[in-house]
């Protein structure tokens, strides 16, 4: 936890398996790890299941909260859903939108994971799309989830490449992903859709001839993509509130994502102010009128202020401030040598 302006950020790790499902290390082990590294919290998501969260591992260990949801997934394998805060694990049979419909009915955190995979569903790693846009009641997305990403890329040409340097080949969110997030936050029903960072790691074990590698160790993946949560208090130790004040703080959208392979991105800033009001991602203001956007960030880098999906302003530095013309939903987009760094959640400016 570090403290940012009148705020307190935290940095975390989301869609996390361990040996309960198909990942390959106890939930003791992980969490020792994550503790290691120095995150403030993990959401912990194994398939279909709860046996952990039942088996009090929900908890803090040391310095590090741990939560304990499942992701759930319809009969044909697509359409994955992390769900944290259900009652019990939701029936295998449910429709999407029926699964998504009972997770916010239970008051829980909803996330649409990896929607963004394009390749065959056929062959020997098919993709996991999200298909079920008419879903209601999710409250984020993943906009970008390493897994993911890494599968999407992979080929003959780059394998080795990508085998033995996972964090080197990040690049940053599709512009598939952002423009379909864009789009769910400009809806006339006006909820708010945060948009995560997601490591969904598994540690996978693979030969290579007489050695045994790790695909994405879980340190590895846990110095990767983070997302930062923006709280107006210290996130409490008692584990129920502690829960509550980050659901808020995602559904709220007070969030960035950051691939920390490129550098510490604590303390970004991304603001807005209208005379004595002032907000965060996340807030929003009465109209552009008198309105002044900025950003810091806390290392030189290419700096883009996006509006209504399009780029607006761009400046190489650690500064950008901008004076909209027009409402409607702002984000930023960071980038150092060509890789995505930072991305906000909106701020929304006359709707």
């Amino acid at each position: 936890m570090i403290k940012s302006g009148k705020y307190f950020e935290y940095q975390g790790c989301i869609h996390i398996h361990t040996s309960e499902s198909d990942g390959t290390k106890s939930i003791d082990e992980v969490t020792e790890i994550a503790s290691q590294v120095g995150l403030d919290f993990i959401l912990i998501s194994d398939h279909m299941t709860l046996d952990s969260r039942k088996a009090g591992k929900q908890r803090y260990y040391k310095d590090t909260l741990v939560l304990i949801g499942y992701e759930h997934n319809d009969v044909e394998d697509i359409n994955h859903y992390l769900l944290f805060g259900t009652e019990d694990v939701l029936g295998a049979k449910l429709t999407p939108q029926e699964y998504v419909a009972e997770g916010a009915r239970q008051g829980a955190l909803g996330i649409i994971a990896h929607p963004d995979e394009i390749r065959p569903r056929q062959g020997r790693y098919p993709s996991y799309p999200w298909l079920a846009w008419d879903a209601v009641g999710f409250d984020a997305v993943e906009i970008w989830n390493q897994m993911s990403e890494w599968m999407e890329n992979l080929s003959w040409i780059n394998w080795g490449r990508m085998l033995f340097s996972p964090r080197k080949s990040l690049e940053s969110p599709t512009a598939r992903i952002l423009s379909k997030w864009d789009s769910l936050n400009s809806e006339k029903n006006g909820k708010k859709i945060a948009g995560l960072g997601a490591i969904d790691v598994h540690a996978y074990p693979y030969r290579f001839g007489p050695f045994r590698i790790t695909i994405f160790p879980y340190k590895v993946q846990f110095k990767s993509l983070r997302t930062h949560l923006l709280l107006p208090e210290e996130m409490s130790k008692d584990v129920a509130i502690a829960q509550k004040q980050i659901f808020d703080a995602v559904r709220d959208c007070r969030v960035f994502v950051s691939n920390c392979r490129w550098g510490d991105a604590s303390r970004f800033e991304f603001g807005a102010h209208r005379g004595a009001e002032e907000v965060i991602c996340g807030g929003s203001l009465d109209s552009f009128e008198n309105t002044i956007m900025y950003t810091r960030t806390p290392d030189v880098a290419q700096i883009k202020l996006i509006g209504n999906g399009q780029k607006l302003a761009e400046t190489f530095g650690n500064f950008l401030e901008y004076k909209p013309n027009s409402n409607g939903l702002y984000r930023i987009e960071v980038y150092k040598n060509g890789k995505g760094w930072i991305f906000s959640n909106h701020i929304r400016i006359g709707l």
